[in-house]
């Protein structure tokens, strides 16, 4: 019955699109225009604030950014403190509530957001100086409260638990902890505990060290000249005290000399995120820089060479990117992709396949001139942005870079040679001394991503980057599936009881995005059974096995059993573990797994049609904790997971009282209202409708 539960709710809960698109051979390029970057003045404070101001009369509005160019933190066993700081910067200041802030700020209809490294603001021109006097007040004299950093931490516990299953957001962890390590700050992961270990003194230590206006950058643009931006700016910012900032550095990670595989363990998952990775030395606007970005979009900008190869081609994904990331202490490269378990090696062999292409061929004209003509075209439209021209000044004074840096910028793509397209491939793509991280499901990529990883052990991490034992571990000596078996009855109440039990019936709670539904299940011996499931007063879905027949009911159309559905669906009768020979259920005993950080037997049943399932009893309680069951589909092999927690003693007999089902990365989670037993169950209520 739990796959035609599980089918029912994954109909409710989520929902798929598909978009056609048709091929077209675009018109050939023109000519990269000619492009003239809008004019910016300058000033500085005498406290060392830098203001750039960018003068744009067509709406009656003006936007102010300000960028404090410190060096990143470590934060320690305090992770997130930076991130507190920067919402606690925006909940009061020592003259107004934040309910006051709030209301004035709305009261002009503008805007104003901060974060640890400074703030973003807008609104009319004519609230402009109210606006002004708002943010310097947020800046200058904020007032951090501890039932505001409570409330910070209950927020980020709330988004860390939800991400906890999120296998993007593992395996962006697991990179940073490989890349980088726990004594970088690149390499830092957020957790409960970390958050946790904040305190107010931390995010007012950190709010006098940085919030300093010589590290500071202010960018004004609109409707304003810039001799009302620089009276104002000094009005209201030139009391802002000056003091030196600690501009802190790091070691720069060790290369690789071999290709590492790293495993996160994700037993639900039917795909696994990939992703071959590594630190890298580049520097904003070095030499390099514009060719290798140009060379990165070639292997994976949108619909390029990995996308054309794992998407296209090969079916993989439904789509596989690559970032190269530039930053002043350490860059960073990055394919990845979300491919089927039992494709998830050749996937990485396909991706490591386009990396070497490009180290080794040089890049056809056409194919570097299509990618130049997209480099040209979205940088002439982030001109359309007033705000972007003053960004451009604040990057060239940031980074040192000459004067012209984006003046010539066009003429510097343009000037490209697919020869400089395999000269930055060869620098900045290393396929062969990367990280290959894949969140996943570990019993079934594992075997396959050994060969990547030479001699040595594939290492294996948890979802906060830290490294962990393998998911897996050989039997005991003397542990079979007689045994098992024998500690999980032993551990429920014993055969005795379990014996007595004639007919039985659990009511259940399960909560749904959007509903609560009531879920009845009915049974009486060993091959009659009802499920029902309820929204309110109606029923919307039904399954019936009356011994002989089964049938499905939903949305009024009734689909009778096939005779091994049939035999496969009496599986799920609570008292079938008595039953496995007569029901033609063949047994093994696999391995010792762990089932959230505790070990536990893994019993593989093989069901008459030939269906695996597999059943995992706790190594020390004897009881069972998870149920995984397998099916082929078409792309590929599909899981279906129920967890079962919180025992409780009903008439001598231990029953799960919170049963989790899996659906895709959602957790539908229920609780046991009731369990009764030996209720004398007429076989009417097993009747086919």
């Amino acid at each position: 019955m739990k796959k035609y539960i599980s089918i029912f709710f994954l109909a409710l809960a989520v929902s798929f699109g598909s978009t056609a698109q048709t091929k077209q051979t675009p018109p050939p390029a023109g000519p990269a225009p000619t492009i003239e970057l809008g004019q910016y003045e300058f000033f500085t404070l005498s406290n060392g604030l830098k203001v750039y101001v960018v003068e744009n009369h067509k709406l009656p509005t003006v936007a102010m950014s300000l960028v404090l160019d410190r060096a990143p933190v470590l934060e320690g066993e305090k992770a997130g403190l930076t991130g507190a700081a920067g919402y606690l910067m925006r909940t009061g200041t020592t003259t107004r509530t934040k309910d006051q802030l709030d209301e004035q700020i709305d009261f002009i209809g503008a805007s104003l957001n901060t974060t640890s490294t400074g703030f973003s603001a807008s609104g009319l021109k004519k609230h402009f100086p109210k606006l002004l006097e708002l943010t310097a007040d947020v800046v200058l004299r904020p007032k951090f409260t501890q039932e505001e950093l409570d409330k910070f931490k209950k927020q980020m516990a709330s988004s860390l638990a939800s991400s906890k299953d999120d296998p993007a957001t593992m395996e962006e962890n697991v990179q940073q902890a490989l890349l980088f390590g726990k004594s970088h700050p690149y390499g830092e992961v957020v957790t409960e505990k970390t958050v946790e270990n904040i305190t107010l003194a931390d995010a007012q230590q950190y709010y006098n060290t940085y919030f300093r206006p010589n590290i500071g950058y202010l960018a004004i643009v609109g409707d304003i000249t810039a001799k009302d931006a620089k009276k104002l700016v000094k009005e209201y910012f030139g009391k802002w005290k000056k003091a030196d900032v600690k501009q802190n550095t790091y070691p720069a990670p060790a290369p690789l000399a071999a290709n590492q595989v790293a495993i996160v363990d994700r037993p639900n998952s039917v795909q696994s995120n990939i992703s071959v990775t590594y630190a890298v030395d580049l520097k904003p606007g070095s030499p390099d820089a514009i060719a290798a970005s140009l060379m990165n979009n070639i292997l994976g900008g949108s619909f390029a060479r990995l996308d054309a190869n794992l998407r296209e081609k090969h079916a993989y994904t439904y789509g596989s990117n690559s970032s190269l990331v530039s930053d002043r202490l350490m860059g960073r490269f990055s394919a990845f992709a979300s491919v089927r378990n039992t494709v998830t090696d050749s996937a990485f062999t396909q991706i490591t396949y386009e990396m070497n292409r490009l180290r080794k061929e040089p890049v056809p004209n056409e194919e570097l001139q299509k990618v130049k003509n997209m480099i040209i075209g979205s940088f002439a439209r982030s001109l359309e942005n007033p705000l972007t021209v003053a960004m451009f000044a604040i990057n060239t004074a940031r980074y040192n870079l000459p004067k012209d840096y984006y003046a010539n910028y066009l003429k510097n793509v343009a000037a490209v040679t697919p020869a400089d397209i395999q000269r930055v491939a060869q620098q900045y793509l290393q396929p062969e001394k990367a990280y290959l991280v894949a969140v996943g499901n570990a019993r079934e990529i594992t075997d396959k991503l050994k060969r990547f990883n030479g001699n040595q052990p594939v290492a294996y991490f948890n979802a906060f980057g830290e490294k962990t034992d393998a998911p897996m571990a050989s039997l005991p000596a003397g542990v079979t599936v007689q045994t098992v078996l024998a500690s999980y009855i032993n551990a429920i109440g014993g055969k005795a009881n379990v014996e007595k039990v004639k007919d039985l019936t659990i009511k259940r709670t399960m909560n749904v995005p959007g509903a609560q539904l009531a879920v009845t299940v009915q049974q009486k011996g060993a091959d009659k059974s009802l499920l029902t499931v309820s929204y309110g007063p109606n029923e919307i879905n039904r399954v019936t096995i009356n011994g002989t027949r089964g049938a499905i009911l939903t949305q009024g159309q009734t689909k009778e059993m096939t005779p091994t559905e049939l035999q496969d669906q009496k599986l799920d009768n609570w008292l079938s573990f008595l039953n496995y020979d007569k029901l033609g259920v063949k047994l093994a005993l696999n391995q010792v797994e762990k089932v959230d950080g505790r070990e536990a037997y893994k019993l593989e049943l093989t069901l008459p049609s030939g269906k695996k399932s597999f059943h995992y009893f706790d190594k020390e309680t004897g009881l069972k904790v998870r149920e995984v069951a397998t099916e082929q589909t078409s792309v590929g092999t599909a899981n279906q997971t129920t967890d079962f927690k919180d025992y409780r003693e009903v008439n001598g007999i231990k029953f799960p009282h919170q049963i989790d089902l899996h659906i895709g990365s959602q957790v539908v989670s229920s609780t046991v209202n009731s369990v009764e037993i030996n209720k004398n169950l007429k076989d009417d209520v097993f009747k086919l409708k």
